[in-house]
């Protein structure tokens, strides 16, 4: 039996986080591992700290983590993983369109060695199935080929909202790591090579929901120049 913590970053979610926490809420509970939630509330202006507690009652092992200012996914990201207690450690998008059931499809591959496995809606099997909008995936392959050739190598797909980790590699990558916004896949998985961490990267099962809190053409400019940030830190 393994010790898994979820984590899910939430900024303004209370309409569409207590629909997927029910989810995950149930798939943890009927699971032969254990498990904790974290919900970082990202200085959200709603209600979507409350939206958690009131489900507290339906699973123990929830937490909610109030940051008192907007940062940014990846700073929330890494306030929930340093909090963790799980000896696998991952984080899910609030909107739900990457399923808790990726978790135990893919868990034998830390039992293989690897340290981090990370989803992918570019690589394909029979268990699949991706579902993007048409310009999102031709943004999305133009996004990749420039981080295959100018930073990640081998990776198909960085932004993947679904991605676990060895607890043991958590302070490796996500303490150094300075970016607080969506392109801080970018730098984990960066200094995920260059520490010589086993990565695996898998087919999962993906859905568009709207609602979406990327902004596709600024956040992709965002994050070619958070290429060159990286490059400049770590490199």
């Amino acid at each position: 039996m393994k010790k898994i913590s979820i984590v899910i970053p939430a900024k303004d979610e209370e309409k569409r986080l207590p629909g997927f926490l029910k989810t995950v809420i149930e798939y943890c509970a009927q699971s032969r591992n254990s498990y904790e939630i974290i919900i970082v509330d990202d200085g959200s202006q709603d209600g979507t700290a409350k939206a958690a507690l009131d489900l507290r009652g339906d699973f123990a092992a929830l937490k909610v983590l109030s940051l008192e200012r907007n940062h940014g996914k990846g700073y929330a990201v890494k306030q929930g993983f340093l909090n963790a207690q799980g000896e696998i450690v991952l984080f899910l998008d609030a909107d739900g369109s990457t399923s808790p059931r990726e978790i135990e499809r893919h868990l034998n591959w830390f039992d293989q060695g690897y340290d981090i496995v990370i989803g992918s809606r570019v690589l394909k099997d029979d268990a699949s199935r991706v579902d993007a909008l048409p310009h999102r995936r031709w943004m999305g392959s133009i996004f990749n080929f420039l981080v295959s050739n100018l930073l990640i190598k081998g990776i198909k797909d960085t932004q993947c909202g679904f991605k676990m980790f060895r607890s043991s590699v958590v302070p490796v990558v996500f303490g150094p790591m300075r970016l607080e916004g969506f392109g801080f896949d970018l730098e984990v998985l960066y200094l995920a090579q260059k520490n010589h961490l086993r990565t695996k990267e898998v087919a999962v099962n993906w859905t568009h929901v709207d609602g979406s809190k990327v902004h596709l053409f600024k956040d992709s400019l965002r994050m070619f120049g958070n290429i060159l940030e990286i490059k400049q830190w770590h490199g």
